[in-house]
Order: C-alpha cells, then sequence, then structure tokens
C-alpha cells in the first residue's frame, strides 16, 4: 500500500497516457472498419489498441529525458500514417497494404495524383487525435518530467507487446481475408501476423525435394491434358508466323464501349475495331499486389500472381515459361513498350526472364519523350514511336505495350478533352475518367490507321485488353446517373478483350465468362503452339462453362461462373460464403459452389508453390 501512495502520481499519470492513446487508436480502428462495412471484435480490438497505450505510456516512462516524449509522438504518428496508408490503400485494392510494398515508395511520386484522388473530406477523422496527442504529451513533458520510473515503464511496454502479439497470434489464421484480419484485431496485429508469415513462407521455400520432383510429373500431364484442348479451337494454327500486337489498355473498364454521352460515342474507334474482331465482353481482371504489372503477368503467363508485392518485385529472377518466350522458340522478336522508368514496378529486372528482348521507355536511346502526359510519353507518341521501330523489327515479331494516359486520376490538359460532357460532370472524376478513356480510344484509332498504313495491319493478330478498373465504388452514383450503369463489383472487375485475326471483316461477340488468364492460350491457340506450356486458363474460343477467379481485389476464393458467382467468406470457411444462381439471381445451396471453388483454390495454390520455388522452369525437363 505505501508503495503504490509513494507512486500515486506516476502510477495515476501511467494510466491517463495508455488510456488517451487507447481510446484514440480505437477510435480510429473502429471508423476503419466502419469502412469496411463489417462488424468489429470489440473486446480483441480494444486488447490491441489497451497494448499500443501501454507500450506508448511505458516508452514515455521509461527514462527523464524528453526524447522519450519526442520518440513516443513520433511513434504514434508513424502508425496513424500506417493505418492512412491501410485506408487509401482498401479504397483502390480492396485490401490492406502489405508492409513489404514499402520497398516501392520510390514509386509514390509517380502516383501521388492517383493517391490524392483517394483522400475524402471526411479523412479527417483519422487525424483529429494528433494535435490533441501533441498538446497531451508537451503538457506531460513540463508536468511528469521528474516523475517517470524505469521499471513501471519497461514493465508497461513489456505488458502491451504481449496484447498486441497476443491479438496477432491467437486469433488470426491465413485463410481470414485481409479486412476480416482487421475487424478481428485492428491494423498492427494483422500486420505483425502477415509479415511474420511472409518471413516463415520465404523461409520454407527450398530445393526440389525428390516428392516435390514426382509432383512436378503430375503437373506436367496436367499441363499437356490443357494444352491439348487448345487444338480443339476452329481456329489452331490458322495464323501461324502472324504479328502479335498485344495493347494492356490502363484503367480500361468494359461499361465505356459502345456507350454515349450526349448522343456521342465515348469510344468510337474501339467500336469500330470490334465490329471486325472478336470481342469478349464479359471478361474478369486478376491483378493482385502488383496492380498494372501483375495484369501483364497473367496476360503473359496464364498463372495467378501471387506474391506480396506483386510478381515482377517479388520473383524477377525466376524461370518462367511466358508467351514472349515460348514465341521466341516459333521464330518471334519479342519487345515490350511503357512510356515511363524501366524502374516502374521493377520491369527493368523483370523482363528479360519474362522474355523481352528490348524494352523501349524512357530510357531508350529510339523513345523521346516529346509529348508527356500525366506519368510519362503519351500514348499517341507511343503509339507512333512503336510504328518506326515496326519498320526496322525482325518479322515475325511480338510487341507487348502498356498504355499510360488514361491513370488515375484522369486529369487530362483541356487541350487533349474532346468528349462533350454535361456541364454537371465536367471536373469530376468520372467525367475525367470518360474523357481520358476517349482520349485513348482516339490513340488507339491513329496507332491502328498507322498500321495499315505501313502495311503491318493485314499480317498481325491485334489485342487489346483492359488492365484493371478505372472508377471505384465511391463513383458509382455519378456512373448512374451518366450512363445508366450500375457500377457494382462485378461491373468495376469487367473488362473489355478485343482479338482482331488477319483479314477479319466481320464481327463476332463471345459472351463467355473469362480472364485476363485465358488470353495467353486464347493467342497460343492462334498461333498453333505445339511445344509444352504450363498455363491456367482455356482458349476463349473453346470455352464452354465460363470462369473468373480472384485470389486478390475481393475475397480470396471468390468466383463469377456461366452458372454460379461465389463470394467467398471474410473467415475463409466455405460454408459461410454466398452462392447466387446467375439464371434466377437467387441463393441457393453452397453445395452448388463447392466444385468450382475446389478447383479454384487448387490453382492459386499451384500458382503459389510453382513461383514461391521457382519450379516453373524445372517443369517438362
Amino acid at each position: 500500500m505505501k508503495l503504490i501512495k509513494k507512486h500515486y502520481p506516476a502510477l495515476l499519470s501511467l494510466a491517463l497516457l495508455a488510456g488517451f492513446f487507447s481510446l484514440c487508436w480505437a477510435f480510429k480502428t473502429f471508423y476503419f472498419i466502419y469502412e469496411l462495412e463489417l462488424n468489429p471484435h470489440k473486446k480483441l480490438i480494444l486488447l490491441s489498441s489497451c497494448g499500443l497505450g501501454s507500450v506508448l505510456a511505458g516508452l514515455l516512462f521509461f527514462s527523464k529525458k524528453r526524447i522519450q516524449t519526442a520518440l513516443a509522438f513520433i511513434f504514434y504518428l508513424l502508425l496513424s500514417f500506417l493505418l492512412y496508408a491501410d485506408v487509401l490503400y482498401e479504397r483502390y485494392y480492396d485490401a490492406i497494404l502489405h508492409i513489404q510494398l514499402l520497398q516501392q515508395a520510390n514509386q509514390l511520386g509517380d502516383v501521388k495524383d492517383s493517391i490524392a484522388s483517394l483522400v475524402y473530406v471526411s479523412d479527417i477523422w483519422y487525424w483529429i487525435d494528433i494535435p490533441a496527442a501533441l498538446l497531451f504529451l508537451y503538457v506531460f513533458s513540463r508536468k511528469a518530467r521528474n516523475g517517470r520510473h524505469p521499471f513501471i515503464g519497461s514493465a508497461m511496454f513489456a505488458a502491451g507487446t504481449a496484447f498486441i502479439l497476443f491479438a496477432a497470434f491467437y486469433p488470426l489464421k491465413d485463410t481470414f481475408s485481409d479486412q476480416y484480419k482487421v475487424s478481428l484485431t485492428g491494423i498492427l496485429p494483422a500486420h505483425i501476423y502477415d509479415l511474420s508469415r511472409t518471413y516463415y513462407n520465404q523461409a520454407a521455400a527450398k530445393e526440389v525435394t525428390a516428392e516435390e520432383k514426382t509432383e512436378l510429373e503430375i503437373l506436367e500431364d496436367y499441363f499437356k491434358e490443357k494444352q491439348k484442348l487448345l487444338k480443339s479451337s476452329p481456329y489452331y494454327g490458322m495464323f501461324e508466323g502472324k504479328n502479335i500486337i498485344m495493347v494492356q489498355a490502363e484503367s480500361l473498364n468494359d461499361f465505356p464501349i459502345g456507350s454515349k454521352v450526349n448522343g456521342e460515342e465515348i469510344t468510337p474507334h474501339l467500336n469500330e475495331l470490334i465490329s471486325v474482331s472478336h470481342y469478349y465482353p464479359n471478361i474478369y481482371l486478376q491483378i493482385g499486389r502488383g496492380n498494372t504489372s501483375d495484369a501483364e503477368f497473367v496476360a503473359n503467363n496464364s498463372l495467378y500472381p501471387i506474391a506480396d508485392m506483386g510478381v515482377y518485385k517479388t520473383y524477377p529472377k525466376n524461370n518462367f515459361i511466358s508467351l514472349p518466350q515460348v514465341l521466341k522458340k516459333e521464330g518471334y522478336t519479342a519487345n515490350a513498350a511503357h512510356g515511363n522508368s524501366p524502374e516502374f514496378w521493377n520491369r527493368r529486372m523483370a523482363y528479360p526472364n519474362q522474355g523481352f528482348d528490348n524494352f523501349y521507355s524512357t530510357e531508350h536511346i529510339k523513345i523521346e519523350e516529346d509529348e508527356v502526359i500525366g506519368m510519362g510519353v503519351s500514348d499517341r507518341s507511343m503509339f507512333n514511336q512503336m510504328i518506326d521501330i515496326y519498320k526496322e523489327e525482325e518479322r515475325p515479331f511480338y510487341s507487348f505495350i502498356v498504355s499510360l494516359t488514361n491513370h488515375r486520376p484522369f486529369d487530362l490538359p483541356d487541350k487533349y478533352q474532346s468528349l462533350n460532357l454535361p456541364a454537371e460532370f465536367t471536373d469530376t472524376l468520372t467525367g475525367n475518367y470518360l474523357q481520358a478513356t476517349h482520349y485513348f480510344d482516339r490513340s488507339i484509332g491513329y496507332f491502328i490507321e498507322k498500321l495499315k498504313e505501313e502495311k503491318i495491319w493485314d499480317d498481325t493478330i491485334f489485342v487489346v485488353y483492359g488492365d484493371h478498373y478505372g472508377p471505384i465504388p465511391k463513383d458509382k452514383d455519378e456512373i448512374q446517373q451518366l450512363l445508366g450503369v450500375s457500377f457494382d463489383q462485378k461491373e468495376q472487375f469487367n473488362v473489355p478483350l478485343i482479338i482482331h485475326h488477319p483479314g477479319q471483316t466481320t464481327a463476332v461477340k463471345n459472351e463467355v465468362i473469362g480472364s485476363q488468364m485465358d488470353i495467353f492460350p486464347t493467342l497460343a491457340s492462334l498461333i498453333g503452339i505445339e511445344q509444352p506450356l504450363a498455363h491456367l486458363g482455356t482458349s476463349l474460343d473453346i470455352k464452354k462453362e465460363g470462369f473468373a477467379g480472384f485470389a486478390y481485389e475481393t475475397t480470396p476464393y471468390s468466383y463469377y461462373s456461366g452458372q454460379y458467382d461465389f463470394a467467398a467468406s471474410h473467415n475463409g470457411v466455405f460454408q459461410d460464403g454466398i452462392c447466387t444462381d446467375n439464371r434466377t439471381g437467387e441463393k441457393v445451396s453452397v453445395n452448388a459452389c463447392k466444385k468450382t471453388h475446389e478447383q479454384l483454390a487448387k490453382e492459386i495454390q499451384l500458382s503459389e508453390f510453382l513461383l514461391e520455388n521457382n519450379l516453373i522452369g524445372e517443369l517438362f525437363k
């Protein structure tokens, strides 16, 4: 009792400090979970929040030096930045920011305008406690400088750390979604858990064992059976030796295709291309942590991009059986083009192992930065410069172009805006997106005309597809009002795919459900590839039962199919998911979705196994 009385002022200050930080952090966490539209686990979140409050209070009581106060404030401020980074990342990627992605911080300058477009006025609630914390700590530093006790501080720090670690490792599981982890314990335990799992998985990657070699032989048979299906396409081998030009269109959703504003077509040139091409309107994205770079990985490899920092950053030196590598064995040259720095998404390091001989970026001697819009060389300029390169290119060639101008926040200079928008949509995010899409459409129209002028068009398979969504759920009301489009998640994930066959003059509309995973096998079938392939997709020209599965962007192991859609549960329990019959729009027994769900899970785990252990190159040896 005497000990308590002696230290009563210090203990009271300690309790006030811990309580203040605990309540502030709990409030911000609950507000984030409210944005996620999930139910918080109040006890565990309060436990982890109290843990953080205790850690900060322990830091303050550990020493009489004022530097401890500054360190405590900086620590809390950095954690607040981490939480807010999660908020912004979630709004665009439907996931929390994995700490490994901080290695890509050098790219923030390129996407700062995109980040700014995700900031809301209501976000003040995430920062309103910072001035109060600064004032609180200032007063404490002045009034209680001599009342600090290293033993009490150490005990509080240890107790707080124990609370946080308990919240991180006791309730959380690998099968939980990012959002569910946050709703259970808050962001700090969720990040600690994910970081620990990442390092564990890296340590588990090893040399191929005899057992795994047997498994590889099984996989070889699996891939051989999938490749046999390609020969059932009516177009199999019909375009052997033809050039391939594939344009990955930045932020291109399918809904602007065929739509009009004030009687004006948003995409007149793409509409014209569709009138003489194969058009697949029910294709869905499959991006991962690498966003645009993962879209191109999926399209060129037909594997899921299971990597904490994106495939190009996590596995740049892996061996692959990619589309450019396969085509090079068929006598093709292969190049890639992007009007930005080669360091963006680590393309400089990743492209050689993807099989690209040349990378035409802003650092290449043949690329001039003669017209820069937003993040880099304009689409029209890049298309024009690629025409000059094609004149010198050895035939046949594969050219992969990543467009750039239609990048978030879609802020085109006035002189490039030509779409006649209603006045109320001028300078809105939706209006800006449609202006940027209209610009891309004009650029692709110009590109096609130049290809025809140079006599390249008739010898070329020409492909255009979207890499990922442009608008986000916050824009759904504007899209509904302007275009009458219901912008739900399925519409958000829907990207166009257009494939023009050499000599084609009529339209073919194939409404089968597919994904970016199916692009590689579709093209391999058109060329008539006989060499061994390792792909999980299917040629869209033979696909009967439509399917698009997701490892990221929504709850993992969700999918869309011709008959059923499955929304996986955040807790990872299959029976808690929702299975919907697409013919009636009604929920049915979850067991109707079980077989496809199990196949999706198998293919995602297969991609992870091959990537983590760099085994793709071991196949077919």
